[in-house]
């Protein structure tokens, strides 16, 4: 019921604006003025004919006798008794006089007359011929008949330049070439596979009540005109003439015309649209529109768009909408490339469609039609939502990497260790390009601290990399040249600085510490994860600061993640006491992690798999089974949160607002974890487009964030 309330909540104001009488009542008025102008121009022939004659003295000669009188505005017409003057005497009842020129005549007299040929009136014989009623007649006909086929015509019209412009865009994609769709012309209409059995996602297309039965309404009320056109013909026509019947020529090719609407009324009403997905394709039913099924390869669809506003600022002819009527569509089907699309001809019946919803409406817009090609596929169906959520799903199936259980590395310094000693302070010449950044482990043998810097000439200020104290255990480190410079280095110095010995081991990925579930440490170190993909939460007891840096199995940063979290110093609870101080952050298989704290401070690292920790509904954050912090939290209107965390778009594609309280960042995950795209920085709100069941990766410090979704159904007029 929720899905039928989201699809209806408009229809009555789409209705009674867009399906509004006047389309029908354009057509039902031009169709009463033809009939009007029928009749009338059968009077006007009739009457200019009969009058031509009076004026040449042409008729059967006869008498007239006056029965009565009738004088409504001081002009007198008089009716009788015609008799011709044959042998055979001829007698026509009730006629009118005319040509008497104004002379007084009285009941029972008998005057010479003409019958011109008219069944309602003689000659007075010599008398002058009276024009106005052929001439009042000839308006009527003309302006009658002209306002009816204007009113007619401009729907023709519309019609018509639809058709053309549809014409000229299946000319303009011949020279394209064939498509991903190009084979969408060539199944066979009847063929089984156009039926699957069953559809991988439950849709239901819809259609509004109210423009059916404003449809239906509309062709009833066209049919009615018929019959009720040959009862006022029988009724009140009682001699057909040749004009006559010249002039109602448009009624059986009106009736024929009315035929192949009639047709797709019954297809409207009887025949309900079905969308099916399969695992390769989607397969649109429509018998109204479509004359066969149209198929659409999954490699052929490039997005999924949910709700009204995702067709706005398109280019509208290659949009198609897969509705009879101008109503809210809530789903649109965005292809690779333009396709026409095997649409049943306007001429078909059609039109009436496409005439009930021109008002508006740009030239080339609407229903389907044959040899169009569109890009653009929108339609209405129940619970878009869910429905947009689902197919940007099966959508992205086939763009999810495989969980890869092995990695190869490809280090230059994999196997290798550069042993540096020095006493006190010392500059460390390091030869030689770097392509990738290496390890360095420093051991602190004197009595006090041992601080280190890399620089990018001897004397220069240089980047802070490690601090140790004295009996420390060894700390480990990244060094990177782009850390000090922007490009490339053919040397670099490591300034060491410490009041005894120490050690520097350069390396590369493989003297990092491994690790699969959990590990602790203190200090600044750099661990190596081999477990599968999972969420990882790294706490520090006592609420000491600490940084996570996210690196790839060749010490490559990952997007974004370097660093993927940067905390400050929790302060002390009143008992006395400091919270423990937790980051979250999405960890992929054979990555290498730096946590980095002040010297001595303890840490402990806890990943959770991506199968236990991933929670595919909202209601999933309070499962007892889902460790507290180690979870993707999912999230579908809003979320928000004061650290980092990995968090699971369910909602449809559409715009989503990331505030980031400039102490945050957003990157996007694939399926393996692995960030691919930095999606906002931390300088304030940012909007980004996200898919169904995209993975993010909330990156940053203290403070607090927030993703809202902020698509809307609400039309923009």
């Amino acid at each position: 019921m929720r899905g039928r309330r989201e699809v209806d909540r408009v229809a009555k104001k789409y209705a009674s604006n867009d399906l509004s009488g006047w389309p029908v009542a354009q057509l039902l008025l031009g169709v009463g003025f033809l009939m009007a102008w029928t009749f009338a121009f059968g009077f006007a022939v009739d009457e200019g004919t009969a009058t031509s004659r009076a004026a040449r003295s042409e008729g059967v000669p006869g008498t007239f006798t006056v029965q009565s009188k009738s004088c409504p505005k001081g002009r007198c017409t008089w009716s009788g008794t015609f008799t011709t003057g044959s042998v055979f005497q001829l007698t026509r009842e009730g006629v009118e006089l005319r040509g008497d020129g104004g002379h007084s005549l009285d009941y029972g007299d008998v005057v010479p007359a003409l019958d011109v040929g008219s069944g309602r009136f003689v000659h007075l014989e010599g008398g002058s011929p009276e024009w106005w009623p052929a001439i009042g007649a000839g308006i009527w006909a003309a302006f009658s008949g002209g306002f009816g086929a204007a009113l007619t015509g401009s729907v023709a019209r519309y019609v018509i330049r639809t058709s053309s412009r549809a014409s000229r865009g299946r000319e303009a994609a011949v020279g394209r070439g064939r498509s991903a769709l190009g084979a969408l012309a060539e199944r066979d209409r009847s063929s089984r596979t156009a039926r699957p059995r069953s559809s991988t996602v439950r849709v239901k297309m819809a259609r509004s009540i109210g423009g059916t039965l404003a449809g239906t309404v509309g062709l009833l009320s066209l049919v009615a005109t018929l019959p009720l056109f040959g009862l006022i013909w029988v009724k009140f026509n009682k001699e057909t003439t040749l004009a006559e019947l010249a002039a109602g020529l448009w009624a059986p090719l009106f009736a024929v015309v009315l035929v192949g609407v009639a047709i797709q009324t019954f297809r409207l009403v009887a025949v309900r649209p079905r969308l099916r997905v399969t695992d390769e394709e989607i397969v649109i039913r429509d018998g109204l529109l479509l004359w066969k099924p149209l198929r659409i390869p999954r490699t052929a669809i490039a997005a999924i768009h949910y709700g009204e506003e995702s067709g706005q600022g398109r280019i509208e002819e290659s949009v198609a909408h897969l509705t009879p009527f101008r109503e809210q569509l809530n789903l649109t089907l965005r292809l690779r490339d333009s396709v026409p699309l095997p649409a049943r001809r306007l001429r078909s019946g059609n039109w009436f469609w496409l005439a009930l919803a021109f008002q508006g409406l740009e030239l080339g817009t609407g229903i389907p039609q044959r040899g169009r090609p569109v890009r653009w596929l929108r339609m209405r169906v129940k619970e878009p939502r869910r429905v947009a959520a689902d197919l940007d799903r099966w959508l992205a199936e086939d763009e999810h990497l495989a969980l890869n259980e092995s990695a190869p590395v490809d280090h230059a310094h994999y196997g290798k260790v550069i042993t540096h000693r020095g006493v006190g302070g010392t500059r460390v010449k390091i030869k030689g390009p770097l392509p990738q950044p290496v390890l360095a482990e420093f051991t602190n043998e004197g009595p006090g601290a041992l601080r280190a810097w890399l620089r990018r000439t001897e004397f220069g200020e240089g980047t802070p990399v490690v601090t140790a104290g004295p009996g420390a255990p060894p700390v480990m480190t990244v060094l990177n040249d782009r850390s000090i410079s922007g490009k490339a280095l053919t040397k670099r110095f490591l300034y060491v600085e410490s009041e005894g010995r120490w050690t520097v081991n350069i390396s590369g990925p493989d003297r990092a510490r491994g690790f699969t579930g959990s590990a602790t440490g203190s200090g600044t170190e750099v661990l190596d994860y081999q477990g599968p993909p999972g969420i990882a939460v790294v706490t520090c007891p006592s609420g000491q600061a600490h940084q996570v840096h996210l690196y790839g199995p060749d010490l490559v940063a990952r997007h974004g993640c370097d660093p993927v979290a940067s905390t400050g110093a929790h302060g002390p609870l009143p008992s006395g006491e400091s919270p423990p101080n937790r980051s979250t952050f999405a960890v992929a298989a054979h990555a290498l992690i730096q946590v980095r704290t002040t010297s001595g401070a303890d840490w402990r690292i806890d990943v959770t798999p991506l199968e236990r920790a991933n929670v595919d509904d909202t209601q999933g954050e309070d499962q007892d089974d889902v460790p507290p912090t180690g979870h993707v939290r999912p999230f579908e209107h809003f979320i928000a949160g004061d650290r980092t965390a990995v968090v699971r778009y369910l909602g449809p594609p559409g715009p989503v607002l990331f505030r980031s309280g400039e102490a945050f960042g957003l990157v996007h995950l694939d399926a393996t974890l692995t960030p691919v795209q930095t999606l906002a920085l931390p300088y304030g709100d940012t909007e980004i487009q996200l898919r169904s069941h995209t993975l993010l990766q909330v990156t940053g410090g203290n403070g607090d964030w927030s993703l809202e979704e902020i698509h809307s159904l609400n039309p923009r007029h």
